[in-house]
């Protein structure tokens, strides 16, 4: 997979506007930009939720160096993993 920028991400986001996407697990949720970051929020809950711009720059480059579509390799830098893979394969395919 290539590289992906931030601010590919950021465009991934906003694609996605108003839209319902899914973890791997089946989670759905939606994904909203406030203040040049990502943020999710799941359906089972209606609350939004971002660890903010460093942990998502921070996962976007472990993404960049392993490729690693497991969330568990990202625990360390985000509780959102699951829904930054599925926002990159969304924005990927689309």
């Amino acid at each position: 997979m290539p590289q992906i920028s931030y601010s590919q991400l950021l465009e991934f986001a906003l694609k996605c506007d108003g839209k319902t996407l899914q973890t791997v697990t089946g989670k759905e949720f939606k994904v909203g930009v406030y203040r040049d970051c990502p943020y999710f929020t799941p359906a089972s809950t209606g609350h939004g939720r971002s660890d903010g711009k460093k942990a998502a720059e921070a996962f976007l480059a472990r993404f960049n160096e392993t490729g690693s579509t497991k969330t568990s390799d990202y625990q360390d830098v985000t509780r959102n993993a699951s829904y930054f893979l599925a926002l990159i394969e969304y924005g990927s395919t689309s």
